[in-house]
């Protein structure tokens, strides 16, 4: 590993698990960005980096079995705020469930869970069906389309935000104050983004304690846990929560997989033929190109694994190094939609994602509604594939062509029994 002692390093920090390295740099050596993380399997199993993030340091987690095991302990590992995300964060607002810790965590958690169940997500689906097919009638008679501009940045977020009762007229906004939140190189454009939303969400959240534009906002403006009422601070930490986490990790996702399919005509031609294929294909596409690295702190001065940490330091678990841990999954890079694997992707324990279902749903539409109307999706002679590496892992550019192969507002989902497809397989 590259080797620059920085004389700032604590004194805790044992020399054999130092890795004086920037992990956004290190993961976009390379064409691919996760070939070039796993690199870091070649090494401990724990590392202390000293710039996780816009030179924060952070111990990091590089094995699935170590990363499922943060995820399930939150006695060991706090998901309350740490460093990374202190910066851009109005201190009184918490990013709720997600920076709660049990018991507070599970009280919040079930007041949302019935708007995130599989059974009450297939009152969504038509919805999603539906924007999937309008937006690939814009540019399928073309021939060719930018993926991420034209369909991938568009699908999950308008969904989020048709969840949440925001305007869609807002959409491109919304997007930009994400991709800058997420992925600027610059702390102060974080910083502005980052006030921008919560300048939005303040306002958004006050009218909505008025005029709930719909039943998950009425039982967030409404809410009460434990038999008392939501505080205000509350109600825009879950607001936030929702509206940050559903603008980005789905869409990055999307971009991997097409990006995928693109490359192999063998396996799409095999879900075209073998539609009830495809919620393996989803599973197996969670496993191999998980796209975060999900933040905790450590909750207490203790030696774990060996490995000595204090109270407050900064981990992060980076579900893409989970995915390709070798001693996890043989052949970790090799895409095997008979793999059935048990991955960490979404989390797990407690935390495991609480939008998990919609975002296999979307994906699944995604793949029904391309392969279905077109054929030979490959990746545009003279196009552009760029991809990103700060914050979340994701295509930026991809651009795409096809052969016609079927009508408008057509996808695989309207031409067969729904019960080939399950609306959901079993998580994990």
């Amino acid at each position: 590993m590259n080797m620059t002692i920085n004389t700032l390093i604590p004194d805790h920090i044992p020399e054999e698990n130092l890795w004086d390295h920037s992990l956004a740099a290190f993961v976009g050596e390379l064409d691919d960005p996760f070939r070039a993380a796993a690199r870091l399997h070649d090494g401990p199993d724990i590392i202390w980096t000293t710039n996780a993030l816009l030179g924060t340091p952070s111990w990091i987690f590089t094995r699935h079995a170590l990363i499922r095991k943060a995820f399930s302990n939150a006695r060991l590992f706090s998901s309350k705020r740490g460093p990374l995300t202190k910066a851009f964060m109005d201190p009184s607002w918490q990013m709720l469930p997600l920076e709660a810790d049990p018991p507070e965590h599970m009280h919040l958690r079930k007041l949302l869970q019935p708007y995130f169940s599989p059974a009450a997500l297939d009152e969504r689906l038509t919805k999603v069906e539906r924007l999937s097919n309008t937006l690939i009638d814009a540019f399928i008679d073309r021939g060719h389309c930018e993926f991420i501009e034209e369909f991938a940045s568009i699908l999950p977020n308008a969904i989020v935000v048709d969840m949440l009762g925001m305007p869609q007229t807002m959409l491109q906004q919304f997007l930009k104050w994400e991709g800058t939140l997420i992925h600027s190189d610059s702390a102060q454009d974080r910083l502005e983004a980052g006030n921008a939303i919560h300048d939005y969400i303040r306002r958004y959240v006050a009218d909505q304690v008025q005029h709930p534009s719909n039943d998950l906002m009425a039982a967030i403006a409404q809410g009460e846990i434990n038999g008392r009422p939501l505080s205000q601070q509350e109600k825009l930490g879950i607001v936030y929560l929702l509206f940050v986490a559903g603008l980005d990790t789905v869409l990055a996702s999307l971009g991997w997989v097409m990006n995928h399919l693109a490359n192999n005509q063998a396996l799409q031609q095999r879900l075209r033929n073998n539609p009830q294929d495809i919620p393996a294909a989803v599973e197996e596409f969670g496993r191999a190109f998980g796209v975060s690295a999900p933040s905790r702190v450590v909750a207490e001065d203790m030696v774990f694994e060996g490995v000595p940490m204090k109270k407050g330091d900064q981990l992060i678990l980076p579900t893409y190094l989970a995915g390709r841990d070798p001693l996890a999954f043989p052949d970790p890079h090799v895409i095997d939609i008979n793999r059935n694997p048990t991955h960490a992707t979404f989390g797990a324990g407690p935390h495991l994602c609480l939008g998990m279902h919609l975002a296999k749903r979307e994906m699944q539409i995604m793949l029904e509604s391309f392969l279905y109307r077109m054929k030979n999706i490959r990746k545009k002679d003279g196009g552009r594939f760029e991809f990103q590496t700060t914050g979340t892992i994701s295509v930026s550019r991809l651009d795409l062509t096809w052969d016609l192969s079927n009508t408008k507002g057509a996808s695989i989902r309207s031409h067969r029994s729904a019960a080939m497809i399950p609306a959901s397989v079993p998580d994990h």
